[in-house]
């Protein structure tokens, strides 16, 4: 039984997690496990970074950097290293559906992934042109989905961070 938390109403059902265990698949993937969640991690990383460059931007940090050419450069790697970490972390989650799904922050995790997915579109849909466009100073709009995406995106590695491994049981002293 997992340990309660605030985020307990959030958690997948159990017997969608056990219909979701595919132990041929488990034992298939087993001898690559380390390199599939390497190349989660790494993906995660690499993605973040650029997100968080890119954000920064957004929010005013650096405005003699061009917006245009940064993004330009940005995205393309921010679509593939996001493409290889939902990949890969869907691998990790079909490797072992029941253990992964009960972490207590995986729910709200795919949440706050979901939330910076719609923001993006969000942002590319409204105020990604002017923000390209801009010589001196963000729109607001960018801004603000600069700070929406910050948030959000730390709020899942944080996430991640916290459904490693349990709450310490002892302290040590």
């Amino acid at each position: 039984m997992a340990d309660p938390n605030a985020f307990d109403f959030l958690r997948v059902p159990s017997q969608i997690l056990v219909a979701l265990d595919n132990r041929p698949l488990h034992y298939a993937l087993q001898p690559w496990h380390h390199l599939v969640r390497m190349a989660h991690i790494l993906s995660m990383a690499t993605f973040f970074g650029g997100i968080v460059l890119l954000d920064l931007r957004l929010l005013g940090l650096r405005p003699a950097l061009p917006v245009r050419p940064m993004a330009e450069h940005v995205l393309p790697w921010l679509y593939a290293t996001f493409a290889i970490a939902v990949g890969s972390g869907s691998l990790l989650f079909l490797y072992d559906p029941v253990h992964v799904g009960s972490h207590a922050y995986f729910t709200l995790k795919l949440i706050l992934v979901a939330g910076g997915l719609i923001n993006a579109g969000f942002f590319h849909g409204t105020a990604y042109v002017r923000a390209l466009a801009t010589e001196s100073g963000m729109p607001l709009a960018a801004r603000l989905a600069g700070a929406t995406s910050l948030v959000l995106w730390t709020g899942v590695v944080v996430c991640a961070s916290l459904n490693i491994e349990a709450a310490p049981k002892v302290l040590l002293r």
